[in-house]
């Protein structure tokens, strides 16, 4: 034992010289993208005057805003029964739970074994130059017992952190993939539930012009056969009228019945259930006013700039990850069991077979240089990719938003103008019926008046959808009231 002394003294210099040594030289960091800042809108901002001051545009559930009680029923059942939504919330817990694994590396690794299985069981010939003296050249029945290791690594280049991070981040991006499909799957709702709404609308008016041409069509066609008060040019003008009339309600029919499919189809429904949605006057507001200012930093919590950027630091974990390998990879291992050569000895005197062994486990990269380089800057592309895409969404985000105020305004003064217009062409349907009464204008003159206003009716409730439309736009450009959680 004493000529084994002078080794275990120099054993832990020789360790550390060889932990030293045997680092991989890092190589230099390939060129790194940047993160954009959010693209200055104040001149976009300034071309849109808000009305009012609305503090309403960062709640997360927006669509009560739109005062739709049938609304507000639509997304609940579209939100608990979609089934693309439900695959979002698995993918969150799939991905939570990859985290939970990857949090388990900071933690010792105990295995146990059953006690009656040896690890090792047979006839051991032990050859006669070996150290074992008297017992070489003989055969011994042997048996191993080890029930239990444990193992730890030594953390000691933040590896492990860097994994549970990287974990961490992906499950942050799947929840904020989650808020993504809710808000997609609300305002598509919505925007098909306005839409409904408007064409059910729309359905109607054509439904009473259809209504009063039959009866000014059955009006003309008796005059003409009885008294042959007026002759047929009123007779074919109220006939093509009327067809064309009839098509439009045919047309309106099929689009309802299609607006119903596809949000039972968004409600995780079948058809017979779309039939059952409710359409109720509208009770959306006419006017829906611009917040007094649009705060720019809802942009980086939109869901899906919230991706890109989770994203984004966990491929910068997963660089990290990849440059300790460059490093010594040390791990503390022990064992407890039994060790024999004869198999009563365990049965009888089991104290004198324990054994026992804890150390240190290191792993060198010594000649690993070219495979840890190459994954290393395939990280540091990962990660260079991951950052574009992150400032891609950033533009995508501003130019939503862009858009969204755009055609609000347009939307909003197309409104306005259409009430003016509608109210004029009352006025003159009312005229034109005074008019007629009094015989100063033809029949024809009437009905054309009252089909104009009739037109006016459903071009102001197609430009309301519209304005309407651009308001859930709005909404989702500014991320629906999303909050991310702690977003890097």
């Amino acid at each position: 034992m004493r000529r084994f002394l002078p080794f275990l003294r120099v054993a832990p210099l020789v360790s550390g010289a060889l932990g030293l040594c045997g680092c991989a030289t890092l190589p230099k960091d390939t060129p790194i993208a940047q993160k954009m800042p959010l693209p200055p809108m104040a001149k976009t901002l300034a071309a849109v005057k808000p009305l009012r001051a609305t503090p309403e545009w960062t709640r997360p559930i927006w669509w009560k805003q739109l005062h739709s009680p049938d609304l507000d029923r639509l997304i609940g059942e579209a939100l608990s029964g979609n089934p693309g939504l439900r695959a979002a919330a698995d993918r969150i817990r799939f991905s939570w739970a990859i985290a939970a694994h990857e949090r388990g590396r900071l933690l010792p690794s105990l295995e146990g074994r059953p006690w009656l299985l040896p690890d090792t069981l047979g006839l051991w010939q032990v050859p006669g130059s070996s150290f074992f003296g008297p017992f070489g050249g003989r055969s011994f029945a042997f048996a191993d017992y080890a029930p239990a290791f444990f193992t730890y690594h030594v953390d000691l280049w933040g590896e492990d952190r860097s994994r549970i991070r990287a974990a961490v981040g992906e499950a942050q991006a799947a929840m904020a993939e989650f808020a993504l499909s809710q808000l997609t799957l609300s305002t598509t709702l919505a925007r098909r539930y306005i839409e409904l709404v408007s064409r059910a609308e729309e359905e109607e008016i054509v439904r009473q012009m259809v209504s009063e041409l039959e009866q000014d069509l059955a009006l003309a066609r008796s005059r003409h056969r009885k008294a042959g008060i007026d002759t047929l040019l009123p007779v074919y003008s109220l006939e093509q009228r009327l067809a064309a009339a009839r098509q439009r309600e045919k047309t309106l029919e099929r689009e309802v019945a299609l607006l119903r499919d596809e949000i039972a189809a968004l409600a995780g429904k079948g058809p017979d259930w779309g039939r059952t949605i409710p359409i109720t006057p509208a009770s959306f507001p006419k006017r829906f006013p611009l917040p007094a200012s649009v705060p720019l930093e809802l942009l980086s919590h939109r869901p899906d700039v919230a991706i890109t950027l989770w994203r984004v630091e966990s491929a910068a974990q997963r660089v990290r990850v990849a440059k300790t390998a460059f490093y010594p990879n040390i791990n503390l291992v022990g064992f407890a069991g039994f060790q024999t050569l004869n198999m009563a000895t365990i049965l009888l005197t089991p104290a004198q077979a324990f054994m026992y062994m804890v150390g240190p486990a290191i792993t060198l990269p010594i000649f690993e240089r070219g495979q840890l380089t190459a994954r290393l800057v395939a990280e540091q592309e990962e990660y260079n990719v991951a950052v574009e895409r992150y400032n891609d969404a950033v533009l995508g985000a501003a130019r939503s938003v862009a858009d969204a105020l755009a055609h609000w305004k347009e939307s909003a003064e197309n409104l306005a103008t259409q009430d003016a217009a509608l109210s004029a062409a009352d006025r003159f349907a009312r005229l034109t019926d005074s008019r007629y009464k009094a015989g100063l204008v033809t029949r024809i003159d009437q009905i054309e008046a009252s089909l104009a206003s009739r037109e006016q009716s459903l071009r102001l409730s197609s430009l309301t959808a519209s304005h309407l439309e651009s308001v859930v736009a709005l909404y989702e450009s500014l991320g629906g009231g999303y909050q991310s959680p702690a977003t890097p």
